[in-house]
């Protein structure tokens, strides 16, 4: 049935809507809706969209011929969360949000960077990047957002930056979360997992856990599906309006700004007034500037970046259970890929395969216009994604614990081992079991598989790239690139997975680190994996001292 999109010119939906499904929605229709109608989160396993909507924006939709139910079980969630807000005097002051004992506030966030900072002076610092609209503005509310850098201070070695922002929009509660156990995980576990410690040495990863704390606070103190930030002169009626004020800062910045957004200051997609006309975008994107290298032509948008270039981008959201890359702001289909699409769309699978989640440019949600993505990959020409967590705004602390954040913890541990190469090495193949024992030296034993991909019901190019596994190589105590001993070895049985068995030579010191890589039959190696062998070597007798 034809579907007249240009006659649902109406206003976003109540402040406490009903969310449902719209079924069966094409991509077209989807970015249509997007920005006219307040837009939740979409199911790519089951088909439908969520979105909030009041009685009459739901009539006029279903008698334009769409299929509309009522997400009953959303329903429910977001009416607890109703009666927790109601109560949330009663919570505050317990460091989360009220019905979310996994979420913590903007405070306690920014109390645990300032713990990790003061608990890790060599590995971790804290600073301020700038202001929000409110502390601009001179309000008494207002913050200051607040980045973590995260490495071996005393390292000499280069260190490729991996940067993560989240909770630019305010109601994505699990974002922020999960940046801040992100560090908190790499810190606590860098003396005692060596493929995490080696980390600190090689990389610089910088994390945002509150991109826009003033509008979180809005959420903390009551207005649940608040997603703008607090500019109070954008939409200044609020919910009188049937939402509320602010910018949305996933639409405000300067690169491809204008496009798949709305100009209506009371939309949710509202762009602002100019391009990255507010103090958190600029913000964002002054520090961006700051942390990487300029290694893309931005004034066009088919220039390359070079395949050697560094840097990893990842703007945490939710939901959908998507990981979506450049350009997110330009329509089209294939003919509108960014010029790294291929490398983009191989790393983008990397993550999908381990947080089973879709992976794709235009297949999915559809465009949308000044995104921290496309500016973080058009101005540098880092590799820059949008991870969509989850399935809820207001995920369940259950799920949450279970899935989202297991999941996506290990996708943010590759990203931090690819950000050196990311356009080359997620190529190759992967080391998914590793053992170091002593059996007349030296043995290391494990698996390297080159099939772990997924992008689930995406068809855009490219194909994956499967091969054999043919060799592996060993470097000892830095990564190959570095290391002055090195070892190769050929796999006896090649194959897309491939168990090794190598046997190290006699003459390797009594202790050290071992950076594993296996090289597919293309020669492109993969992603190293650490292993130390100091305790078990001397556990068991291998230059051991005499007695």
């Amino acid at each position: 049935m034809k579907r007249w999109l240009a006659a649902l010119l109406l206003l976003p939906g109540a402040v406490w809507g009903e969310p449902v499904r719209i079924h069966d929605l094409e991509t077209g229709e989807l970015a249509a809706l997007r920005e006219r109608y307040d837009f939740w989160g979409a199911d790519w396993r089951a088909g439908y969209a969520v979105f909030d909507l009041d009685a009459g924006q739901r009539s006029k939709l279903e008698r334009a011929g769409f299929r509309i139910t009522t997400d009953l079980r959303r329903a429910r969630e977001l009416a607890d969360w109703r009666r927790a807000t109601e109560q949330a005097d009663l919570q505050r002051g317990a460091g989360t949000i009220p019905g979310f004992a996994c979420y913590r506030t903007v405070d306690a966030t920014h109390a645990t960077l300032a713990d990790l900072a003061a608990a890790y002076p060599d590995r971790a610092t804290l600073s301020e990047i700038g202001d929000t609209w409110q502390a601009d503005a001179g309000a008494a509310v207002g913050d200051s957002i607040g980045v973590l850098v995260i490495r071996n201070a005393s390292s000499p070695h280069p260190k490729a930056p991996l940067v993560i922002a989240a909770a630019q929009h305010a109601r994505e509660l699990a974002t922020a979360e999960i940046a801040t156990r992100f560090a908190e995980l790499l810190l606590a576990s860098a003396d005692i997992d060596p493929d995490i410690g080696w980390l600190l040495d090689h990389r610089e990863i910088h994390i945002i856990a509150q991109a826009n704390p003033d509008g979180r606070r809005q959420v903390e103190l009551g207005a649940g599906m608040w997603r703008k930030n607090h500019n109070e002169t954008a939409c200044a009626a609020g919910n009188l309006s049937g939402t509320w004020p602010g910018i949305d800062l996933n639409r405000n910045s300067s690169f491809l700004w204008g496009s798949f957004s709305s100009s209506d200051a009371c939309s949710q997609t509202y762009r602002g007034p100019v391009p990255a006309s507010e103090p958190e975008t600029l913000a964002i994107q002054n520090y961006l500037a700051s942390v990487f290298d300029d290694q893309r032509p931005a004034s066009d948008l088919e220039s390359p970046a070079p395949a050697e270039a560094r840097g990893i981008f990842i703007s945490l959201h939710s939901f959908a259970e998507m990981v979506l890359f450049p350009w997110e702001g330009l329509g089209g289909q294939n003919e509108n890929n960014a010029p790294n699409h291929d490398a983009l769309a191989v790393l983008g699978r990397r993550f999908g395969f381990l947080n089973d989640y879709a992976v794709g440019r235009w297949q999915l949600l559809g465009p949308a216009g000044g995104t921290a993505v496309d500016f973080a990959y058009g101005e540098f020409g880092v590799a820059a994604y949008t991870f969509e967590v989850g399935t809820d705004f207001i995920q369940s602390c259950e799920s949450f614990e279970a899935a989202v954040w297991p999941d996506n913890r290990d996708a943010l541990l590759l990203a931090a081992k690819a950000a050196r190469r990311p356009y080359l090495e997620p190529a190759g193949p992967e080391i998914t079991a590793l053992q170091v024992a002593f059996s007349g030296g030296v043995r290391l034993t494990g698996t390297a598989d080159d099939t772990r991909f997924f992008r689930g019901n995406v068809t855009e190019p490219p194909d994956d790239p499967v091969s054999n596994v043919v060799e592996m190589r060993i470097a000892l105590d830095l990564p190959e690139h570095l290391a002055t001993e090195t070892w190769t070895f050929p796999v006896a049985v090649p194959g897309q997975q491939a168990d090794f068995d190598l046997l190290l030579p006699l003459d390797i010191p009594s202790e050290g680190t071992l950076f594993v890589t296996a090289v597919d039959d293309t020669g492109q190696p993969g992603l190293a994996r650490v292993v130390e062998y100091t305790d078990l070597i001397h556990a068991n007798g291998f230059e051991a001292e005499t007695p």
